[in-house]
């Protein structure tokens, strides 16, 4: 008796590992595929596209340099940013300019 219980407890840690190592590979798959969309918009930017910046700064891309992208902010305020600290990219499509009626 004392060997079925052992060889259970095996199996259950086996199974155990199994799970721990499957939830590893689905996030990060996830993460990979959120970041490779992510580089993909900052690669598609144009002048004219509103992006966010850290902190919540909204601003609209006015030229490019190397790896900065220079964004306005304010009427008398341009930023020179890095493209990795892109945070988020903002639309100005609202679901009544979609087609979507309520």
């Amino acid at each position: 008796m004392n060997t079925a219980q052992a060889g259970s407890g095996n199996l259950f840690f086996m199974l155990m590992i199994i799970v721990i190592m499957v939830m590893i590979f689905w996030s990060g798959r996830g993460q990979k595929k959120r970041e490779a969309e992510r580089q993909a918009r900052v690669d598609a930017l144009q002048k004219g596209d509103e992006i966010i910046l850290p902190g919540g700064v909204v601003g609209t891309v006015v030229g490019f340099k190397d790896n900065a992208v220079e964004v306005k902010v304010s009427e008398n305020v341009k930023l020179t940013v890095l493209k990795s600290g892109i945070v988020g990219f903002r639309t100005n499509a609202t679901p009544a300019n979609q087609g979507g009626t309520k």
